[in-house]
């Protein structure tokens, strides 16, 4: 990479987002397992119009049926029909059923020649659905040489024997009805118009902060100074419950199939068992939530002093502010705190892994000691959430390039990548062989039928649509992930959008300035998206292992998190708090873009140091 062509590295990485997405597009439009609709210009994927449900369903055989009525005015000679149906069709034409080869997966279409069935005059087409883990859909495709009949929302459809009512388009987006628990979220420009009082004066106490902050650069950037800074942030951020009671109760680990959230890895658990212990309080204890909260924040502030550190090994200590503001205010890492949640110690060993992985890329001499400490603690995250494993291809390659590139002896090199995953290995390993060895896979989750847990999420599957609109989040930011990936993704970064994992609008928070929030949100969203179209076009012409492993680590991310989406179709999966280990990444971005768009721009600096 380091000896190539710029534009070979724009292929490169041109070809490897093609690849991804790809592979991602084959993997949805292939696996039965997956309930994603694939699109196809024929005809559409219709459904009943049942009303948007946050609840959790548990599985169960529910069958729809569609009905259509259409018109010959002549026997046709030919009369082909085509079909997808999720999961399972009968299908019967003028009451008589109509047969289709045997068919194992659901992705592949159904044909069959159905003219002998018709007739002339009025004609009845009716399909049933079976489906046991998401709501029954149907694509068909009936065309004879005097009409083509397709599926669409002139279809109607009764679900469970009830009475018929119009189809609905699949991919239209899914918005609360009047009644619906989740209905009735306030609008981020009506928050934003009756908060107007509270914004200004933050405004004005930003403008005071910003002034005396511009002058303190001016005139030091000494280490004291940089050291105030982070108490005085530190001390403003000070401002899974059976999983731990279990560890108690039992002095042992859970399997995963004996409970929600006991397919977790079990660091987290340990700790907070252990600190409640050490309290001699139980998790029925009112005191233990405070317990638990005073240890999420001491993670907080562990992990925006590592996106700092890190920052600091990148830029200057004036733009190094800017990502530390980010990290440390972030609504996600705020409102997460709040929580028992493994999130938190996850994305803190993330973040010190990734300080870690930087400092010994910025080193002329890789000591061993470095790579050990470095494998101790990507073994601890991995040990606290499963998906800190993807670091470790990222960090590997990342530490293989730089050696290369330093042309450090072989001998020495395998040693330190040998000394890193080795002492990875021993530190969370044991948990994964545990796992492996009882269920054939080291990586299990709640939505693994082989966990014991069969249950399902509206909207219960996903269409290309899903990943591409964007935009309810801006106006009805709650529950926003019902309309795609991008919203659901936005309204739990700037806002706890899914109410704290509650299925109605219940807040824990002052609801009018956390949604009119939604709206200032998009200029550090703007940042950040700057920043990462920057540090590619950087990476591009100058590659190096620091941008590799922050680019990597946060594509990874991404993929993954989209992965999950499609194996795991709920509105809920769609949780930017998922990604939370990503946040040294995502800071790097954002003043990579500060810094793009600033610079040389001292009153567009001030301003939007502000508004930051």
């Amino acid at each position: 990479m380091f000896v190539l062509k710029p534009w070979h590295r724009a292929i490169l990485v041109g070809a490897f987002a093609v690849i991804a997405m790809s592979v991602l597009a084959w993997i949805s439009g292939t696996d039965p397992a997956i309930n994603f609709l694939r699109r196809d210009k024929r005809a559409e994927w219709i459904v009943f119009p049942a009303a948007v449900d946050a609840h959790a369903h548990w599985f169960a055989s529910l069958d729809a049926t569609f009905r259509r009525e259409f018109t010959l005015v002549d026997r046709p000679a030919t009369a082909h029909l085509s079909i997808y149906a999720m999961r399972r069709a009968e299908v019967k034409i003028n009451g008589t059923p109509v047969p289709f080869p045997p068919n194992r997966n659901w992705k592949r279409i159904g044909t069959a020649d159905v003219g002998g069935q018709l007739q002339v005059g009025t004609n009845v087409i009716e399909v049933r659905v079976f489906n046991y883990n998401g709501p029954p859909a149907v694509w068909l495709s009936l065309s004879t040489d005097q009409l083509s009949l397709l599926s669409d929302k002139s279809w109607e459809v009764s679900f469970a024997g009830s009475s018929c009512r119009p189809a609905a388009l699949a991919a239209a987006m899914k918005k609360p009805g009047p009644g619906n628990s989740i209905a009735g979220g306030e609008d981020t420009f009506d928050a934003a118009k009756n908060t107007w009082l509270l914004w200004i004066v933050v405004i004005a106490l930003a403008s005071v902060i910003t002034f005396i902050w511009s002058r303190s650069f001016n005139n030091s950037t000494a280490p004291w100074l940089e050291k105030t800074l982070l108490l005085i942030i530190a001390s403003l951020w000070l401002l899974y419950l059976k999983y731990i009671n279990y560890i108690q109760e039992r002095r042992v680990l859970p399997s995963p199939n004996e409970g929600w959230e006991m397919y977790q890895p079990p660091l987290y658990y340990l700790i907070a068992a252990a600190s409640l212990s050490a309290c001699n309080l139980s998790i029925n204890d009112s005191s233990s939530v405070l317990v638990l909260r005073l240890f999420n924040a001491f993670l907080g502030i562990a992990q925006f002093v590592f996106v700092f550190l890190s920052l600091r090994l990148l830029f200057p200590a004036r733009a190094a502010f800017i990502g530390l503001l980010l990290a440390a205010f972030l609504p996600m890492h705020l409102y997460l705190a709040q929580y028992v949640t493994n999130e938190m110690l996850a994305a803190a060993l993330a973040t010190a892994t990734l300080y870690l992985c930087l400092r010994l890329l910025k080193s002329d001499t890789p000591r061993m000691s470095q790579c050990a400490w470095l494998g101790f603690a990507l073994g601890a995250g991995m040990l606290a959430k499963a998906t800190n494993v993807l670091l470790l291809p990222v960090i590997v390659v990342a530490l293989a390039g730089k050696l290369v590139h330093r042309r450090t002896p072989i001998a020495g090199s395998l040693r330190n990548l040998g000394v890193l995953l080795a002492t990875c290995l021993a530190v969370c390993g044991w948990h994964y062989a545990r796992i492996w060895l009882r269920f054939g896979t080291p990586l299990l989750g709640n939505w693994d039928v082989i966990s014991g847990f069969t249950w399902w999420q509206d909207p219960g599957y996903h269409t290309a649509v899903d990943y591409i609109r964007f935009g309810r989040s801006l106006v009805h930011p709650l529950f926003s992930g019902f309309a795609g990936f991008a919203d659901g993704i936005y309204s739990t970064l700037w806002g706890d959008g899914l109410c704290g994992g509650a299925s109605s609008l219940t807040l824990a928070w002052n609801q009018q300035p956390m949604v009119a929030g939604y709206l200032w949100a998009l200029i550090p969203a703007v940042l950040v998206l700057t920043g990462t179209v920057v540090a590619i076009i950087q990476f591009i012409r100058k590659p190096s292992s620091e941008s590799f492993l922050l680019l990597g680590f946060g594509a990874v991310l991404v993929l993954g998190m989209i992965f999950m989406t499609l194996k795991v179709p709920s509105y809920a999966q769609a949780k930017a708090f998922y990604g939370l280990s990503g946040l040294t990444p995502l800071c790097f971005f954002g003043v990579l873009g500060w810094e793009t768009l600033t610079r040389e721009r001292r009153s567009l600096r001030f301003i939007l140091g502000i508004l930051i």
